[in-house]
């Protein structure tokens, strides 16, 4: 799987994250800081299409935070998918 960059603004500051597509399930990612500072966590898209965090332990990832990355990620796949095609 192809890892790509993210910014997502959190508290009027830009945060790079680096996502990986996981293979296990679709709609779910692994997300690190560009950094490498700090934990991993895993967000997943649910069959409401509602986005959530597993082993979150970075203090500023609220539920309204999971959300917006996750809406960045959908249209992030969404141009990932549209390229892969010949």
């Amino acid at each position: 799987m192809v890892s790509f960059t993210i910014i997502l603004h959190i508290y009027n500051s830009p945060l790079a994250l680096v996502v990986t597509p996981l293979a296990m399930a679709p709609y779910s990612f692994l997300v690190k800081t560009l950094s490498n500072t700090g934990n991993s966590m895993i967000i997943k898209r649910l069959p409401n299409k509602r986005w959530v965090g597993e082993m979150v332990k970075m203090k500023f990832f609220t539920k309204k935070n999971i959300q917006r990355l996750g809406k960045l990620l959908e249209t992030k796949e969404k141009e990932i998918l549209l390229l892969e095609k010949p």
